[in-house]
């Protein structure tokens, strides 16, 4: 009984301090392990989602940043996977006039949103409208899953299992949700209605 006595002492002292390089890490799970803790006494609640949000913030512009200063990079890698390196025209300002709901669906589907970060970045999306959208879609993601934790971490082996296929459903979701918002896109503009 002493090791659970030492582990707990130990989230107790040094665990807050450890949520935010997590969540700059990985997020969502985070978030999920957090709100499990945090129902069992080793984290303030407020304190916790704070750092939860930032934290994923951080890693958000760090992905920004990385498809903003690494087009060469990344346009060389495209390359060698065989997907055209530049983007045509209309397709980039299809996707700059529907970055805020491309920025929401990439934040709430997770599995998509490496993509839709690094593409805002490339797309050079002003970084202050890129971290208010964030902001807006990450409160209520971050808060969501807490709660999961928070007051379902009992079954944490239940969604241990369905963790992939949740993932592969959220990643078919996201890559519709982009079409479908590239489609009517498309549509409104046929219609004469775009902007």
């Amino acid at each position: 009984m002493m090791v659970p006595a030492v582990i707990d002492s130990f989230l107790m002292a040094h665990g807050s301090a450890l949520i935010l390089p997590l969540a700059v890490i990985e997020g969502p799970l985070v978030a999920i392990a957090t709100g499990f803790l945090t129902a069992r006494g080793y984290f303030d609640r407020y304190w916790a989602l704070i750092l939860l949000v930032v934290g994923d913030l951080i890693g958000d512009l760090i992905y920004y940043w990385i498809g903003r200063s690494g087009g060469t990079p990344l346009a060389d890698l495209l390359r060698w996977l065989g997907v055209p390196a530049t983007v045509a025209p209309d397709l980039q300002r299809r996707l700059t006039n529907n970055s805020t709901k491309m920025l929401f669906i990439g934040k709430w589907t997770h599995s998509i949103g490496l993509v839709v970060l690094i593409g805002s970045g490339m797309l050079r999306l002003p970084q202050l409208r890129f971290l208010v959208i964030n902001l807006i879609a990450t409160v209520p993601k971050i808060a969501v899953l807490f709660a999961i934790g928070y007051f379902a971490g009992g079954y944490y082996r239940l969604v241990e299992q369905h963790m992939v296929l949740s993932g592969i459903a959220l990643g078919i979701v996201g890559v519709a949700a982009l079409l479908l918002v590239l489609w009517h896109a498309d549509a409104v503009r046929a219609d004469g209605g775009g902007r």
